[in-house]
């Protein structure tokens, strides 16, 4: 998934990605650790908030259900 794309978690909450943080950052084929995520309505109780603005919060790559067209 890329900055820009509309996703959805498995608890069915929808946002935008902002940013992605990696697992190793200087590795070229390093797999994506959280994803800064931009929400629709809510955040889900499990995204971690990132700045005073609570529509915006880091979540794990693992909480991604899908990528909505």
């Amino acid at each position: 998934m890329n900055i820009g794309d509309m996703i959805e978690t498995n608890g069915g909450h929808t946002g935008v990605i902002l940013d992605k943080e990696m697992l190793y950052p200087g590795h070229p084929t390093s797999p994506v650790r959280n994803y800064i995520v931009m929400w629709n309505n809510e955040a889900p109780r499990y995204a971690v908030l990132v700045s005073g603005d609570k529509k915006i919060t880091k979540l794990s790559a693992f909480s991604v259900k899908k990528k909505v067209k």
